[in-house]
C-alpha cells in the first residue's frame, strides 16, 4: 500500500495511462466499457462510481488489474479495509468462453 492509501499489488505493473497518477490523486471516473477494453484478458477491479437503471455497474475507478484472479481479490480485500463503504465490481475483461472451446447448455 501506498502511502496515499492506494492499494497496489507487489509486481503489478503501472504504466497504463488509466495508472498514471502523482501520490495523493484520486484515480479518474472511467466509463466500464473503457477500463474493460483498456485491460482486456485480464481481471480487474473497479469502485463503482455510476450504476444504470438496473443498478448495474456503468462507470468507476480502477483500483488494480491483473491476469491472475487471486491477485485482484486479496488486492480488493485490502482496499475495503480501507474504504469499508465503497461498491466493488470484480470483472474479467476478456471472453469469457476460450477460443476452441465449446460449450453446451442443457435446460429443462
Amino acid at each position: 500500500m501506498l502511502a496515499n492509501g492506494e492499494v497496489v499489488m507487489k509486481g503489478q505493473a503501472r504504466n497504463s495511462p488509466l495508472e498514471q497518477r502523482t501520490k495523493g490523486e484520486v484515480a479518474k471516473t472511467l466509463k466500464i466499457s473503457v477500463i474493460r477494453d483498456t485491460f482486456q484478458d485480464e481481471w480487474v477491479a473497479a469502485e463503482v462510481t455510476k450504476v444504470d437503471k438496473a443498478d448495474g455497474p456503468v462507470a468507476g475507478r480502477l483500483i488494480t488489474h491483473s491476469p491472475t484472479k487471486h491477485l485482484v481479490y486479496n488486492t480488493v480485500k485490502a482496499y475495503l479495509v480501507q474504504h469499508p463503504a465503497a461498491r466493488v465490481f470484480i470483472f474479467f475483461a476478456g471472453d469469457p468462453i476460450p477460443e476452441g472451446v465449446e460449450v453446451a447448455l442443457a435446460i429443462g
